[in-house]
């Protein structure tokens, strides 16, 4: 239970974000920009094009328990769901739904703080932690697409960061983020731990060089505000994620999209079921066997649609490259390999890029 603090409207993990309308900004300016801050994106905003095929399916189901018990069925089960989408859901993951709904109504008083209160916590230089807006021009007006705050791992660079927010600090607010923290790194972990062993690897290949300080490990909370637009409407550009894993809680409102055999895809949120989804450096390290999806999110044209996305990477100094395991003469290494930091370096650098192409920048060329 949080400390005292503002009343918890929510009763379970389906209830929405219980928000004013968020501020919008009059004057955005790039440094407000999903753009500049968020992993690869595409040149495409607002409408979205009619011509792309739009189905609907649900994600594979994996049960946390067995694979903590080291059930080798459903580790292949894992295996099986993550070579084939890229994405899956985690039931039975030990996470209650009351924190579910205490860490939406956090989120919400962030959002719904003023816009000029809101950019007090703009990222620094060099930097993707903090409060984030993506805004569209049109018919001179400024349709607000969605807004993120990415809060950092370490505890005292979080702790400064809510500062920026509300100067004499806000109890509540720290003590559901931290624990929300704690209840989700496990989760993380036994997976990373399970495909490992799924792969053959010692169980902690994915988990030992983890780093809580790196620019890019973050809790992410975002909002899409209800869209007034009579066409669907991109709340998040298409991209892939630059993380291993990326731990995804979502409100009962649709808007998640993933690209499968030339399809976008829509998921239907199930409550209290995580959806995770491999990142860049988790199909570098797995030798092109997983692959990391790129996905998108539109806007809802009747309601407000909020997640809460947990991502972990390595330190900056780790060197990204496939296992050696995974390195045969029948499937070569497929990347040249890099540092963490430099990776999310060329994120910053180039911006505008379609889909998974800062990934495609380390590819080994064999034409």
């Amino acid at each position: 239970m949080a400390p005292n603090g503002p009343a918890n409207g929510l009763s379970d993990a389906s209830s929405s974000f219980l928000l004013h309308h968020p501020s919008t900004p009059t004057d955005p300016s790039p440094s407000h920009d999903y753009q500049q801050h968020h992993t690869h994106m595409d040149s495409s905003h607002g409408p979205v094009a009619q011509d792309q095929i739009l189905t609907h399916a649900e994600l594979p189901v994996i049960d946390l328990k067995l694979l903590s018990h080291a059930d080798e069925a459903e580790i292949q089960k894992l295996l099986m769901a993550v070579k084939e989408w890229g994405f899956f859901q985690v039931a039975n993951h030990d996470v209650p739904c009351k924190l579910f709904s205490e860490i939406e109504e956090q989120a919400s008083h962030v959002f719904a703080l003023p816009f000029e209160a809101k950019t007090r916590a703009e990222p620094a230089a060099g930097s993707f932690h903090g409060y984030l807006t993506k805004s569209l021009g049109e018919d001179g007006k400024m349709l607000q697409l969605s807004e993120a705050l990415r809060l950092p791992l370490n505890p005292q660079h979080r702790s400064d960061m809510i500062m920026k927010f509300w100067p004499e600090g806000n109890e509540a607010f720290s003590f559901v983020v931290e624990e929300y923290i704690a209840a989700v790194e496990p989760v993380l972990l036994q997976l990373l731990r399970s495909l490992a062993l799924g792969l053959g690897l010692d169980p902690l290949q994915f988990t030992h060089n983890l780093s809580n300080d790196a620019n890019f490990s973050a809790l992410r909370m975002n909002i899409y505000t209800a869209s007034s637009q009579p066409s669907p409407t991109l709340g998040l550009v298409a991209h892939s994620d630059a993380s291993l894993l990326t731990i995804l809680h979502q409100s009962c409102v649709d808007g998640l999209q993933i690209r499968k055999d030339d399809k976008w895809i829509a998921i239907t949120p199930q409550v209290g079921f995580f959806v995770v989804n491999v990142g860049d450096m988790l199909q570098v390290m797995s030798n092109d066997i997983f692959p990391s999806v790129v996905h998108r999110v539109i806007k809802n044209n009747n309601k407000c649609r909020s997640s809460v996305a947990y991502l972990k990477v390595p330190h900056p100094q780790f060197i990204v490259r496939p296992m050696p395991q995974l390195v045969s003469h029948q499937q070569p290494s497929q990347y040249s390999p890099f540092t963490a930091e430099e990776y999310y370096t060329s994120m910053s650098t180039h911006r505008l890029i379609d889909g998974k192409s800062n990934l495609d920048r380390f590819r080994i060329s064999r034409t």
